[in-house]
């Protein structure tokens, strides 16, 4: 999931992504140092929700 949900924004040329090999399942998305999304190995969002909260946050701060 992360493979995908990393190449998605990566389209948003405005948008700086890095990958970083998390815990067993774990899989978290951080804007400036503020976690955002937290999963553990028993709930995973969808691709798109993970893109979509990601974008919303990020559209927030350009505001």
């Amino acid at each position: 999931m992360a493979a995908s949900v990393a190449a998605e924004l990566a389209n948003d040329k405005e948008v700086e992504v890095e990958t970083v090999r998390g815990g067993l399942g774990e899989f978290s998305v951080f804007i400036d140092g503020e976690k955002i999304i937290d999963t553990n190995r028993f709930w995973y969002p969808t691709p798109a929700k993970v893109v979509a909260k990601t974008r919303a946050r990020l559209a927030e701060q350009r505001s």
